[in-house]
């Protein structure tokens, strides 16, 4: 297939796939079979490291489990909590996110998520999230995972900011506009993404008061660029990562083995 490059930019509109719902856990069960049936490719489970193995150094990690407080519970610094978060002898990272369990107390969606230990103010300075990922299954009803952020750090660590999704195989970022509400911008990426296909994506702040996005599979590369709101710049924001998956983890009824299940193979931050 020819490369593709495409740099898109859509007007203001409401969250998408639930991305604007605020970050979240989960804690049952763990398996196999796929949440959703659109096409996968196979094999994903052995899929190699890009760079040697992915590091946990420098981040810490949100588990769908209960923690003291009956919340979704912490572990910092990060390391392997089997099933949820597994390092793989081939040097990746292996994220469950069942759908039913326990969340964080603004989230309604359950998440296996890594949040960078580091801060920055948004729009200063050079800030780069690079990964490499294999999305494996994704929730029955709501099949959408966010697999990279840009998130609120410090006095507005409960509000998303920038989300890179995986909605049933389109991938694209949603931009919240304003630290309340759900005012957003969207850019589309890549769509038919089958299951068990790699991935690479980049969120960079480049520090001159825009973002840039790119996403690269099977010969396609897409590019966006985005102003920094203004409701963010100069905000403490942090990266964050992992299988944030958008199924309601409220509502009870879930199968024990749905939900979102992705596969690191490279995961960094720079400059």
């Amino acid at each position: 297939m020819m490369d593709q490059v495409r740099t898109r930019k859509v007007r203001r509109t409401a969250a998408w796939g639930g991305a604007l719902a605020l970050v979240g856990a989960a804690a049952v069960g763990c398996a196999s079979v796929p949440g959703t049936p659109h096409p996968s490719s196979g094999g994903a489970a052995t899929v190699p490291a890009v760079n040697g193995p992915v590091q946990l150094a420098g981040w810490k990690l949100t588990l769908p489990v209960a923690g003291k407080k009956g919340d979704a519970a912490g572990v910092n610094p990060a390391a392997p909590m089997p099933p949820y978060l597994v390092a793989e002898s081939n040097g990746t990272l292996t994220l469950w996110a069942p759908v039913g369990g326990s969340t964080t107390p603004n989230s309604s969606h359950a998440r296996t998520e890594l949040d960078s230990l580091t801060s920055f103010p948004a729009g200063s300075g050079r800030h780069v999230l690079t990964a490499t990922v294999t999305v494996t299954q994704l929730p029955q009803q709501e099949p959408d995972v966010i697999v990279g952020q840009i998130h609120g750090a410090d006095d507005i660590s409960s509000i998303p900011y920038v989300m890179l999704h995986d909605a049933d195989g389109a991938i694209g970022v949603v931009v919240k506009q304003k630290q309340s509400g759900s005012t957003s911008d969207k850019y589309p990426l890549l769509d038919n993404v089958p299951l068990g296909t790699s991935f690479r994506f980049t969120i960079t702040d480049n520090g001159n008061g825009s973002l840039t996005f790119t996403a690269t599979s099977g010969g396609r590369t897409a590019t966006a660029n985005a102003p920094v709101p203004q409701a963010f710049s100069g905000a403490s924001v942090r990266f964050q990562a992992g299988a944030y998956q958008q199924a309601d983890s409220t509502q009870g009824g879930a199968a024990p083995d749905d939900g979102a299940r992705l596969i690191f193979q490279e995961l960094t931050v720079g400059t």
